[in-house]
């Protein structure tokens, strides 16, 4: 009887606890997502403002004539010999290509690691693992070094060729979601006379079509994102992220045309994540993907 009231007395008071805790949490979640919503905010009204009027001291407050030009207006801009539209189509052209270049190969050497018994099998695991944790600047060197002897440098050859690594984050978790899809489809599927790229192809891929996707997606972020890559290796056809940066050391006041080549930048990440977040949340779990 006394370990049942101990035990009642425990509960209650843990869930007093977790009354009084919930709220603070809740206010202090808040408040960091209002932190981060305001700059964009106020940069996406910024955008809207003409060159003059934010010059003269209205900084923070909404434009008193609405200025709807800016996005054509910078689109049409000249950076280092470059328009911005320019920058944009090439960092259309290196997130679709590098986003198929490399989740496809992580795709198949991940099914190949999980589903497939060889010697080795183990080792190219732990290495996958291993390069998570070696950072990227120790290997510039070396891919500097690797291109120009390959004479692939300042080329979207050789910054695809970059992009093309099949280890790192894509496979572990590729890797993760293919353990969990039974071998007996595959099996059935042989008894039917289906050989083994039908089945990697047209079975095992589509069961895995959750994570693959949520892969896609999160790798077309860091690819649109991606600065140093395009700007170490390809310099003479610079992305839009290279050119952001340019246009903002040479815009001499002109801040409303770069809030919005901003916004150029951002808006198809935003709309990309909102039109798949369910997919990718519903796909991560404990911090694995599964299919």
């Amino acid at each position: 009887m006394g370990n049942s009231m101990k035990r009642r007395y425990r509960s209650k008071s843990r869930f007093s606890v977790y009354k009084t805790v919930k709220p603070i949490m809740l206010l202090l979640f808040a408040a960091y997502a209002v932190s981060l919503i305001i700059p964009f905010l106020w940069m996406f009204i910024s955008s809207f403002k003409s060159i003059g009027e934010f010059n003269e001291g209205n900084i923070f407050g909404f434009p008193t004539e609405w200025t709807f030009t800016n996005i054509s207006d910078v689109m049409k801009m000249e950076v280092e010999g470059h328009t911005i539209m320019s920058m944009l189509g090439m960092s259309v052209i290196t997130t679709l290509l590098g986003t198929f270049i490399s989740v496809g190969l992580s795709t198949i050497a991940a099914y190949v690691v999980a589903k497939y018994r060889f010697p080795g099998r183990r080792a190219i695991l732990a290495v996958a693992i291993f390069t998570m944790v070696v950072p990227i600047v120790g290997t510039l060197p070396a891919q500097v070094e690797m291109l120009e002897t390959f004479r692939m440098n300042d080329s979207i050859v050789g910054v695809m060729f970059l992009y093309s690594g099949c280890f790192g984050f894509n496979f572990i978790m590729l890797h993760s979601s293919f353990t969990t899809i039974s071998w007996s489809y595959a099996e059935a599927a042989q008894i039917d006379g289906a050989g083994r790229f039908r089945i990697m192809f047209r079975i095992m891929f589509p069961l895995a079509r959750g994570t693959i996707i949520s892969i896609c997606i999160l790798q077309a972020i860091v690819l649109w994102n991606d600065y140093s890559t395009p700007r170490l290796f390809m310099p003479s056809t610079p992305t839009l992220a290279v050119g952001l940066q340019s246009l903002q050391a040479n815009a001499s006041g002109q801040y409303p045309l770069v809030f919005s080549a901003v916004m150029v930048a951002v808006i198809p990440i935003i709309v990309l994540f909102a039109c798949f977040q369910k997919t990718i949340i519903r796909n991560t779990v404990a911090g694995g993907l599964k299919g």
